[in-house]
Formats: structure tokens, C-alpha cells, sequence
């Protein structure tokens, strides 16, 4: 039997890495996350790449994520759950949120549409992201350039453009974690995914 596919998706400090190993609890499943820490994932993630138009690290992550969909498709034929901090819609709202006015959304859209597998579910995980930037902040790591607040602004609006788009579950981030995961797993059970402890 096939596995499960759960992508989780939010702006950053919502959560999603909570969700994701809490969704997991006991059974056979591989927690994986993009950017990858392959090759190109690893590349992206540290930045060595520099400072690089839009459109171009678009195309790179989705190049990452064209990799990993193949590694997920073989973990989900051994009919393992596969849940996924990001995948398709990351790049979708992280990039047209540096494009600006610029962004072509069909074309985020449509260049990943012959790589990726259609996920069971996406939950996006929303909440206000003055209080997800205030998340990141008490970490005491050093931001990333895509953690400021007017840009997880923009990014926060086409999550829920997305969330209309394609049907994502929406829950309200902003409560505890155990009420979030609660919200999840009734969210999962009415698609049909049994996601209870």
C-alpha cells in the first residue's frame, strides 16, 4: 500500500517543524524537509550562492525539489508516511514575495508542475507575522535575509492565496502547539488520514 504525503507550510516561526515531528509520533515515517540538505539544498540554504535574481533561485529550488520528489516517490512506494517541512508552495510564495510586482504567479506555478507529486494534504499554518517574527527572534540565531517582517507579510499573503487556490487546510498557528496539533489531526481525519497518537 502507498504511503501518506503531508507537506506543512507557514511563514517562518510558525511552527512547522513542531507539527511536523508531532504528526510523526510513532510510525515508520520520514520527516524531510526543503531546502534539502543536498548538494543544492545545502548550497541555498547557506547563502554561498549570493546574490542571485529571483527567477534564478526559483529554478534552483525547484531543481532541489525535482531531487527530493524522487526520493520522497521511493519512501512512499514502501509505503512509508512522508511529512515535508515546505515543498511546492514555499517557492511559489517566498519568490513572488522578492519579486515584488514583478512576479510572474503562473509561472511559479507551472515551471514545478511536471516535478512534484500532489500531496494527501498541505496544512499551512497562519498567524500574524509580527508574533512569528517575535518566534524567530527569542531562537537567538542570526535571521536569514527572508526573516523581516514586511517580507513574511508579503509571503503570508500568497500562502493564503495558495490556501484558496489549492485547497489547503488553514490552521491558526498561533495557539499552543497542542491545540495546533489537535486542529491538525481533525483537519487530517476529515481528508481521510488518521494522524492521531
Amino acid at each position: 500500500m502507498r504511503g501518506t504525503f503531508i507537506v506543512i507550510e507557514g511563514i517562518d516561526g510558525s511552527g512547522k517543524t513542531t507539527l511536523a515531528k508531532r504528526l510523526a509520533g510513532s510510525r515508520d515515517v520520514w520527516l524531510t524537509a526543503e531546502p534539502t540538505k543536498g548538494r543544492l539544498g545545502s548550497m541555498l540554504r547557506s547563502g554561498e550562492l549570493g546574490d542571485i535574481p529571483p527567477a534564478a533561485e526559483a529554478l534552483l529550488f525547484a531543481a532541489d525539489r525535482s531531487i527530493h520528489t524522487a526520493e520522497i516517490e521511493s519512501e512512499l512506494e514502501k509505503g512509508r508516511w512522508v511529512i515535508c517541512d515546505r515543498y511546492a508552495g514555499s517557492t511559489v510564495a517566498y519568490q513572488s514575495a522578492s519579486m515584488g510586482d514583478s512576479a510572474d504567479w503562473d509561472w511559479l506555478n507551472s515551471m514545478q508542475a511536471h516535478s512534484v507529486i500532489r500531496p494527501d494534504a498541505v496544512i499551512l499554518l497562519d498567524m500574524d507575522p509580527e508574533e512569528s517574527m517575535a518566534r524567530v527572534g527569542s531562537r537567538g540565531e542570526e535571521l536569514s535575509r527572508f526573516e523581516k517582517l514586511d517580507f513574511q507579510r508579503r509571503v503570508r499573503t500568497a500562502y493564503l492565496r495558495l490556501a484558496e487556490q489549492f485547497g489547503y487546510i488553514v490552521i491558526d498557528a498561533s495557539k499552543g502547539a497542542d491545540e495546533v496539533f489537535a486542529d491538525a489531526v481533525n483537519a487530517l481525519k476529515q481528508r481521510g488520514i488518521d494522524a492521531s497518537e
